[in-house]
């Protein structure tokens, strides 16, 4: 001691199991480190004491240990070991002596790799996480391989690493094929314009490994203009026309649910596509699927005027003549029914032929009103205003 710092040195000592075996060297000039070979899995505590120290500091490669203060430090990584004593006026000792702990490298660290038979995978493709491997057919390492070499269901590969020296073999699989199937349907095969429809897309995948990143075209022709949409799983935009499902898991679906209105336009078969997975999908025979609603030519004129001008004078549908069985009913703001006819043919001139109405002598008040039309087709019947004016 010298002043208020002491000039001890400090000596490091291994315990296995509390036992403390001393370390034998320089610990001045460390021109001796010693080696401690440890197994994997397994731990080694170093101990170190000098008189008068109250705390330590513990270095990994001189690197201080955040928070390894004490008189004893567990080891489980490998790296140079060494430590510094502090007395209560915090006044440094020399640097302990050097203790190199190495962890022996095991046999062999064997697993399971998976792959699909369609994309040909070869030695390259194997992905254990450590990338300086030397690769061979055979556990004695006589026969190497090269990278492009093919990969066979059912064998097992073997692998040096040559910085650990550590050893690898993997067993390959052939069963990892993803398979995506698309379908589509929608509730209407045939209705008439400005009628909403609705277009169901389902995603499966009927494969036992897990989907990543789909994306599915979804784009709707100019036939139909989007309303709104629900999805299970996901993000779809009407602009791009893109459904995005980030997972999909081995044998479960996803839904996507698409409101649109008929409008006048050249195309009306909706198909939904997949561009894109990981891993690819090299079943493209489902991954295509469209739907399509017949566009009939009727169409309601939502305005009429009967006011004996010569224009507009009836509720006029267009081409109703071509539904015979077709059933009109026409309800007021509060839910009234105002007028029905079976086999509409463009007569109505805003008079009401319902019971609940006293003066039918009257014609209806001008305002808006609310039809329901099914064309006697077995298809979906039209709702939607009329403006009656006068």
């Amino acid at each position: 001691m010298q002043g208020n710092c002491f000039y001890n040195y400090l000596r490091i000592a291994l315990g296995f199991m509390m036992v403390f075996v001393a370390v034998v060297g320089d610990v001045y000039g460390q021109s001796n480190m010693q080696q401690v070979q440890v197994n994997p899995g397994e731990s080694v505590r170093l101990n170190v004491f000098s008189e008068g120290a109250t705390s330590y500091v513990w270095l990994q490669d001189d690197q201080i240990i955040d928070h390894a203060t004490d008189s004893y430090y567990m080891v489980t990584e490998p790296g140079i070991y060494s430590a510094i004593a502090y007395n209560d006026f915090q006044c440094a000792s020399v640097q302990s002596n050097l203790v190199e702990v190495i962890f022996r490298a095991t046999d062999t660290e064997h697993s399971i790799e998976h792959f699909c038979e369609l994309s040909t995978p070869t030695v390259l493709d194997i992905d254990i996480g450590v990338d300086d491997l030397i690769w061979f057919s055979d556990k004695g390492g006589q026969n190497s391989l090269s990278a492009d070499a093919p990969l066979i269901d059912g064998v097992t590969y073997y692998a040096k690493s040559m910085s650990t020296g550590l050893n690898y073999s993997v067993q390959i699989i052939m069963d990892a094929c993803l398979d995506i199937a698309i379908d589509k349907s929608v509730d209407a095969v045939e209705a008439a314009m400005d009628t909403q429809v609705n277009f169901t897309i389902i995603v499966s995948n009927n494969s036992k490994v897990k989907g990543e990143n789909l994306v599915i075209k979804e784009q709707l022709p100019d036939g139909y203009l989007y309303e709104d949409h629900q999805l299970t799983s996901g993000r779809y935009s009407s602009v791009s026309g893109l459904w995005e499902i980030v997972e999909l898991a081995p044998e479960a679906s996803e839904q996507l649910k698409l409101r649109a209105r008929l409008v006048e336009g050249q195309v009306y078969q909706n198909t939904a596509e997949l561009i894109h997975s990981e891993p690819e999908d090299f079943k493209a025979s489902n991954n295509v699927s469209s739907a399509s609603v017949e566009a009939t030519c009727v169409k309601v004129f939502e305005i009429f005027t009967p006011n004996n001008d010569g224009n507009n004078d009836t509720f006029v549908i267009r081409c109703i003549e071509q539904y015979p069985n077709n059933i009109l009913k026409v309800y007021d703001k509060d839910g009234s029914l105002v007028y029905s006819k079976q086999g509409y043919d463009n007569s109505w001139r805003g008079y009401s032929n319902s019971n609940w109405t006293l003066n039918k002598s009257d014609p209806l008040p001008a305002g808006v009103y609310f039809y329901i039309l099914d064309l006697g087709n077995n298809t979906k019947a039209t709702t939607g205003w009329i403006f009656l004016g006068y």
